[in-house]
């Protein structure tokens, strides 16, 4: 083949590749991880009482995939896709009352304007939607709900867990993070999360010895 037909034939074929790859990143896919709240709890602070480690948002990945179940943590801990998300969280909580012998639980919901996950998280200027034409600051995911929980529950109820599931629709960054997500998925699946931890401290010895 004439060699300017060749080099034209395999350009066009690289961009075809990469215009798939991209196709593929863009989705869209709906994410989702599962987590009963006090079990994050208490698992982070223990880890952290046992390493010293003093920024809960820095816990490894291992130890946040354990408490934390589905693909949205394995995207969220390696930041794969784009923070800025309309977030749903439903959230069941669930309390007891000792003199009665009730048990009641409270289901809420949260469907978010696109927001980054930290104002989701910590609170934002976004002014968010309370109906009957009713706008005012996102405090919080926590200040949020127990606010609600708070005007909700009677007195007398004890909570005793709260389940949550986080949601949100997107795609990847670019095709490399899809690769990467895949790529964490496989192993957790063939190694479990022993395979991540090791994996992690290999990489972590590496970067040392590229400092040093």
């Amino acid at each position: 083949m004439n060699p300017k037909k060749l080099k034209a034939l395999r350009a066009k074929q690289q961009a075809e590749l990469q215009q798939k790859q991209a196709q593929a990143a863009q989705g869209p896919y709906e994410l989702s991880m599962e987590f009963c709240v006090d079990d994050v709890n208490e698992t982070i602070e223990q880890y952290r009482a046992d390493t010293g480690l003093e920024d809960a948002e820095q816990t490894p990945e291992h130890v946040a995939y354990s408490v934390y179940k589905g693909d949205l943590i394995i995207c969220l801990k390696n930041i794969l896709i784009p923070l800025e998300q309309e977030w749903h969280l439903g959230v069941d909580s669930h309390y007891y009352n000792p003199e009665t012998d009730e048990v009641m639980s409270v289901p809420v919901q949260f469907q978010m304007p696109k927001m980054s996950f930290n104002e989701f998280k910590f609170g934002s200027t976004l002014a968010v939607d309370r109906g009957h034409g009713l706008k005012t600051r996102w405090k919080g995911i926590n200040q949020e709900l127990n606010d609600i929980l708070l005007a909700d529950v009677p007195v007398g109820f004890e909570r005793v867990r709260s389940d949550a599931k986080l949601t949100c629709i997107t795609g990847f960054t670019n095709y490399d993070c899809l690769t990467e997500f895949n790529f964490v998925k496989r192993l957790i699946r063939q190694q479990g999360l022993e395979g991540v931890k090791k994996l992690n401290e290999t990489m972590a010895q590496y970067k040392e010895g590229q400092v040093a």
